[in-house]
């Protein structure tokens, strides 16, 4: 498990975390941005309040994002929902430095077989990603990284201070 900060501050950075990640999905901007910056949200409230407000903030936060009827947020909403929950999946069963690969891989899998089944005739569909899916798989992993990277320095910093 992760060493988190003490509770009155671990509830107010949760509820912080989780209402920026629904700032972000509501937010008017490109689609890969609100997603990525869901993803970061969640990552940080892993770091800074364990993985209940984790979950809450990669589970929650994007279909509130439906509020602002965006037909495209709604059409990626499985692909999100689906990388987010296996992120955190993977955060929490593989925690210290094997989750530093296995939670940002997990984070896209869901994006890279919708990608390449998306292709073949019989799935073919468009997706609101505008062509943009290497891209997009390219930058989520980098956040995803960027946020188990952070986690680690984060729990290695509250163990030295104990």
């Amino acid at each position: 498990m992760i060493r988190t900060t003490a509770m009155p501050q671990r509830l107010f950075i949760a509820l912080f975390l989780f209402l920026a990640a629904v700032v972000f999905s509501v937010a008017p901007i490109p689609l890969m941005f609100r997603s990525l910056g869901v993803v970061l949200c969640a990552y940080l409230s892993f770091a800074a309040a364990g993985m209940p407000a984790a979950y809450l903030t990669a589970l929650l936060a994007p279909p509130l994002g439906l509020i602002r009827g965006d037909q495209e947020w709604l059409v990626m909403m499985p692909i999100i929902l689906s990388g987010n929950l296996l992120a955190m999946l993977g955060l929490e069963f593989t925690w210290r430095m094997l989750a530093l690969v296995v939670s940002p891989v997990l984070l896209v899998m869901p994006a890279v077989i919708t990608w390449q089944l998306s292709q073949q005739a019989l799935f073919e569909v468009t997706l609101p990603w505008d062509a943009q899916e290497p891209t997009w798989i390219a930058l989520h992993l980098l956040v995803a990284a960027a946020g188990v990277l952070v986690a680690l320095y984060l729990d290695r910093r509250r163990s030295r201070a104990t």
